[in-house]
Formats: structure tokens, C-alpha cells, sequence
């Protein structure tokens, strides 16, 4: 294989989109969450580090003053959980969205008839990253740590059944895992449409699984300081509390419109193959983007606009309400195979 035929693989492509792209997603979703939040209460907001920009790169002058800070592990800590927790964290949280196809060309699994593989592996591997945060909690030796770690583990209880049953409804109603053959069955109506039983139902529980508001509660600062993250500064901080939790954000989302909101699919416009019409893809990729932002946006904007549930309250919701959603939204989707009006 020569240099040029490597320059133009795809495999690689898909690297660096997710990579690149993916990183000034949450740039900007985290700069949009802060200056949404600071409107509301009538303040400024990141305003001083590139205030041509109204503080847009904060984040990365934050992230840096982390990241030289030198770090510790606390007396007491189970340092070996303490130290690799925010790593495993992060690499569950980012590398369930590499399992997804960006376009039809751009993706890290070739085989198409692995890709309903992928598509499933995603969801378990999203669903792992919740027993990171409750590892991360237990290994610091922290009484807010261990209530944190605690409060996360019952919420796994809340929204996972909910989750499973949401994306089983849209297995159901396609009638098929693969992505490919999801999104173009959402070329004139998307998935959101067919069921909103199950949209819902998965967006609540995205916000309950990224601890979005009014869902966090694990970590709310509150009343349990930072939670499971309590004691983690540095590059830890950075890795789990900063990072681990706006990728799984990114994750969830990246699902979310491929499922529901048409991934790809943009109206009177189709790429061709790969490599022969880059720009196509690439135009296809942006349109990717463009939905999982709109879909971040609205979960930072929710820290602004929305207060913090109890636990109690929470856990009633995910067992009386979105349990019994999600099966409602089962049931619409065998109602519509069994009627033949299906996409």
C-alpha cells in the first residue's frame, strides 16, 4: 500500500474527524453551557482569556492549568483504581461513538454485516461507563465520594431498563440493527417522528446518564462537593469530572441521531464513493455534527434552565414513568410492523 492510498483511507479519515471534530464540540458546548448559564443569572460569564471571542477558549486555559497541576493521590486512596478510573472512564465514554459509521463510507467497522454489532456494542459499552464513575467514587477515600458512588449506582437502576427498551423499540419499528439500512429508512421521515414514545424516553435517560440536569444528583455540588470526583484534581479531574462526562454526552447524543434524528440522511443530497467525492462525505459528516451538537446544546442549556431533583423522586420517575413509556413505546413500534406502516 503506498503513501497516497493510505492518506485517503477512510479508517483514517474517520480518526481524525471524530478526534478533531469532536474536540471542538465540546469547546463549544461547554463555552455555550457557561455563557447560557451566566445569561440566566445575569452575569458575564467566561469573558477575560480571548475576550475577542466572548471567552470562547476558557476551556483550553483551564484545561491546561490542570493538566501542569501536579497530581495527587490521597491518603487512603485504593491508588491503582484511583489512577487509571478517569482513563477508563474517558476510553468508555469516546470509544463507544467509534463503534457508530459517521457517513456510509466513514467508519471504523468495514465489514457491513458487523456494523448491527457495532451498533449494540455501542449502547453496552455507554452503559459501562456508569460503573467507571461508581469505581472512581469507591477508590477515593471520601465520605462525599462514597455517597456520590452510591447515588449513581441507584440511578443505573432507573434509567437502564428504560434506555434498552427505547432502543428496542427502534430496532423493532426498523426492523433491522444496521445502521446503514436505519438511517436511509429515515429519508422522508425520522425515527423521532415514528415513535416520540421512545425519543423521549431516551433523552431523559441520557440526561439521567450524563447527569445532566435536573439529574445531577451523584455529583451535585450542592450538597456532596463534587461526588464521586471529590478529592480528583490535575489531569484526573480533567480525564473524568471535565471529560469522561461531556464525551459520554457526545456518545449518547452521536446515537441519538442515528436512531432518531436521520443521522446522515440530508434532503436532495447524496456523496458518492469514497474516495472520489471527499467532499461529499465530508458534507454528510458536518450534517452529523450539526445534529449531535443541536442535541448538546440542549442538554447544557437544561443546567441553566432547570433545577436538581432528589434521588427519590428520580428513582420514582425512571421505574413508574419511563419504564412504562418505554414499554408503551415497544408496543407502538409492533403496532406499526403489524400494521405495515413501518419505514
Amino acid at each position: 500500500m503506498d503513501w497516497w492510498s493510505i492518506a485517503l483511507s477512510p479508517r483514517l479519515w474517520f480518526f481524525l474527524l471524530m478526534f478533531a471534530l469532536s474536540g471542538g464540540v465540546l469547546l463549544t458546548v461547554v463555552w455555550f453551557e457557561r455563557k447560557a448559564a451566566a445569561r440566566v443569572q445575569m452575569r458575564v460569564g467566561p469573558y477575560h482569556v480571548s475576550p475577542w471571542s466572548g471567552g470562547y477558549l476558557q476551556l483550553l486555559a483551564d484545561a491546561f492549568k490542570f493538566i501542569i497541576s501536579e497530581p495527587i493521590v490521597p491518603r487512603g486512596a485504593h491508588k491503582v483504581l484511583f489512577v487509571w478510573g478517569p482513563p477508563l472512564f474517558v476510553t468508555l465514554a469516546f470509544g463507544a461513538s467509534l463503534l457508530l459509521p459517521l457517513t456510509p463510507e466513514l467508519r471504523l467497522i468495514k465489514d457491513p454485516a458487523l456494523l448491527p454489532y457495532g451498533l449494540i456494542f455501542s449502547l453496552v459499552v455507554l452503559l459501562l461507563v456508569s460503573i467507571s464513575v461508581v469505581i472512581i467514587g469507591w477508590s477515593v477515600n471520601n465520605k462525599f465520594a462514597y455517597v456520590g458512588a452510591a447515588r449513581e449506582a441507584l440511578l443505573v437502576a432507573a434509567y437502564e431498563l428504560p434506555l434498552i427498551l427505547s432502543f428496542l423499540a427502534m430496532a423493532v419499528l426498523y426492523g433491522t440493527l444496521n445502521p446503514l439500512e436505519i438511517v436511509n429508512k429515515q429519508s422522508l421521515l425520522v425515527g423521532a417522528l415514528w415513535n416520540p414514545l421512545a425519543f423521549l424516553v431516551f433523552i431523559i435517560a441520557t440526561a439521567m446518564a450524563t447527569a445532566r440536569f435536573p439529574f445531577e444528583i451523584a455529583d451535585y455540588e450542592g450538597d456532596l462537593a463534587t461526588g464521586p470526583y471529590s478529592d480528583y484534581g490535575g489531569i484526573f479531574l480533567v480525564l473524568s469530572f471535565a471529560g469522561g462526562t461531556y464525551y459520554a454526552t457526545f456518545s449518547y447524543s452521536f446515537l441519538a441521531s442515528l436512531l432518531f434524528l436521520g443521522g446522515w440522511a440530508l434532503p436532495g443530497f447524496s456523496a458518492g464513493p469514497w474516495p472520489q467525492d471527499i467532499i461529499g462525505n465530508l458534507i454528510l459528516a458536518i450534517w452529523v455534527y450539526v445534529k449531535v451538537v443541536a442535541l448538546m446544546f440542549f442538554f447544557a442549556f437544561l443546567r441553566a434552565a432547570m433545577p436538581v431533583l432528589r434521588l427519590d423522586h428520580t428513582l420514582a420517575l425512571g421505574w413508574r414513568g419511563l419504564l412504562l413509556l418505554g414499554m408503551a413505546g415497544v408496543v407502538w413500534s409492533v403496532v406499526l410492523r403489524l400494521v405495515g406502516v413501518a419505514p
